[in-house]
């Protein structure tokens, strides 16, 4: 294994945190002037031409702590000559172990907590806007010596610890990778369509709010705190759309005070227009759209998340005036989408852990999980046996949102947030009454608690039904509440029952999706990108046994899941929907 680690230029116009990894490497300034090589008999670091590609198999095994990016990195110093192009290799990320055992997935931090080195990133730091022949003697050979200790650092980590990943996680990781790479089809004119559309909406929006040519920001709360004192009506805590203050706060003076719709309208054109901006930007020529996902993105719970300023996890689900984001999305030419998620996978896989069998027996039976918990826990006083579709409803919104310990306050915004308005008195009762239903559940999180308790002054392991190990580190009492990390060397944060028991349960149902979604990739299906426990593949125009397979794997429980029913749903698409 050879661990490798390039040096690039950047600047204010050309840095991947606008770009994205492939337009940065696309980019007419960028220039990959360094690169380090260690292991496998080779200890070399300088100008990338010149390093003994020669010395290095045509099918070699690298690793780098950033796969995504230096494997991108590899390909365009290829297309510039400087690498030869014979060479194809197997990539790993030491980045991605290290999150797997619950260390930093920054190098300098893992090498602090793995390696007990501390590596000095003040000379990287200092490159912006600057070459390598910029540098005076001692710069060039402090930067020399960064650039070999960080190849030293990965090669490290990865001969000491990668025994400990799984096979299984590491091809799921190498997947996350290369789908990224490959893209996913954009409809680049309904994009600039739909860009310009959202630009008129915006401006018309503008001419509402009266602050909007005199000010630098037009969501200024300060601002909009004068305007709300002057109408005499109260200032929200919050001008994010997401939040439930900010939701109720627009739901009250929305039609009477036009500002407040406008505001509204602005801040939710101006934000799509910035992810379609954002889309244009790294766009390629054949009008793929590479992108990134951050396997084990999550602590602990090893969910996968969104990266590099562009949230695949995240795509607005719903038109704003008239755009769809997610239409935008659709299989190359000649292919067509499958798409299917694990069907209310957390709760399914919560009443199994805590051995609800009353529920989950309606389940087997053919309901769905909330109606059968309207009906396990909503029914028990009604004459009227009947789940109407208001109570499955409320019932769904039960489900998502009690299940973890949720406070009356937390849920009444969590229900807001879902559309559904309620009183604090209505809030409180639901709680209680979820509670005292599913004591099985409730006294999941007290023993979850106690546990934790029991190892004060050490490290608390849970071990998952799959086998993995979640690890919170150095527990500790902190005026009668528990502390501790799931990632080595953080700062320590507060934990109780119903967390410790979120932590389980969504680390259980990443690991039936991971099994899933590994199942698919050996069955030799083309999976675009994965969206929480939903999973998009491309398939041929004419493939009609595809979706049957994919949704009979998803179906499948993994064998140490027991009899815990698990369901999927597939379907053919031309365009990325929900």
């Amino acid at each position: 294994m050879i661990a490798i680690d390039f040096e690039t230029y950047y600047d204010k116009e050309c840095t991947i945190k606008t770009l994205g990894a492939d337009a940065y490497c696309r980019h007419e300034k960028f220039d990959p002037y360094m690169v380090a090589l260690h292991g496998s008999g080779l200890d070399y670091t300088g100008p990338t031409k010149s390093a003994p590609w020669d010395k290095i198999s045509p099918t070699p095994n690298l690793v780098a702590h950033n796969a995504a990016f230096d494997s991108t990195v590899f390909e365009a110093a290829q297309r510039a000559g400087q690498i030869p192009k014979n060479i194809q290799p197997t990539w790993d990320c030491s980045a991605n172990l290290c999150v797997y055992i619950q260390a930093p997935r920054s190098l300098k931090k893992a090498a602090e907590q793995l390696l007990g080195v501390s590596p000095d990133k003040t000379i990287r730091d200092k490159m912006k806007g600057r070459t390598f022949s910029d540098l005076d003697k001692a710069e060039q050979d402090d930067l020399t010596e960064y650039a070999r200790h960080d190849a030293i650092y990965c090669h490290q980590i990865w001969e000491k610890f990668n025994h400990v990943w799984p096979t299984q996680e590491r091809e799921l990781a190498r997947h996350t990778m290369t789908s990224g790479q490959r893209g996913v089809y954009i409809d680049a004119p309904k994009l600039a369509a739909g860009r310009e559309a959202l630009i008129e909406r915006k401006a018309e929006a503008e001419k509402l709010i009266p602050w909007a040519e005199e000010a630098n920001t037009i969501a200024s709360l300060k601002l909009l705190k004068g305007y709300c004192e002057q109408e005499g009506i109260e200032v929200p805590a919050s001008t994010n759309q997401n939040e439930a203050d900010c939701i109720r706060w627009e739901h009250r003076y929305g039609e009477k005070y036009p500002v407040v719709g406008a505001l509204r309208d602005w801040r939710r054109s101006n934000r799509i227009i910035r992810l379609f901006e954002t889309i244009q930007t790294r766009l390629r020529d054949d009008n793929t759209l590479p992108f990134n996902l951050k396997y084990f993105g999550a602590a602990a719970t090893g969910r996968w998340s969104g990266d590099a300023g562009l949230n695949m996890q995240n795509l607005p689900r719903n038109d704003v005036f008239g755009v769809n984001t997610r239409s935008l999305f659709v299989p190359r030419p000649g292919k067509k989408f499958i798409i299917c998620d694990l069907a209310q996978i957390e709760p399914r896989c919560l009443a199994w852990l805590v051995g609800d069998n009353t529920l989950l027996d309606l389940v087997r039976a053919g309901e769905d999980i909330y109606t059968a918990h309207a009906m396990t826990s909503m029914l028990r006083h009604s004459t009227d046996k009947q789940v109407t579709k208001d109570m499955r409803q409320r019932a769904k919104i039960r489900v998502l949102g009690l299940g973890y310990g949720c406070g009356a306050d937390r849920f009444r915004d969590l229900a807001a947030s879902w559309g559904y308005h309620m009183t604090k008195l209505e809030a409180n009762h639901a709680v209680n009454e979820y509670r005292y239903t599913n004591r099985k559940i409730s006294n999941f999180w007290e023993e979850c608690a106690r546990d934790m308790r029991q190892d004060i002054g050490k490290d608390f392991d849970v071990t998952l039904p799959s086998g993995r190990i979640i690890q919170y580190f150095d527990v500790r009492e902190n005026h009668r509440q528990i502390t501790a990390t799931t990632t080595m060397g953080d700062p320590p944060r507060y934990w109780y029952g119903g967390k410790i028991c979120e932590n389980i349960v969504q680390a259980t149902a990443r690991d039936v999706f991971a099994d899933c979604y590994h199942r698919i990739l050996k069955a030799g299906h083309e999976v675009v990108w994965t969206v929480h426990d939903e999973l998009v593949a491309e398939v041929d125009e004419s493939d009609n046994t595809t979706i049957k397979d994919i949704e009979h794997i998803m179906s499948t429980a993994p064998y140490w899941l027991g009899d815990c029913p698990i369901a999927a749903e597939a379907y053919a698409t031309h365009i990325y929907k929900k």
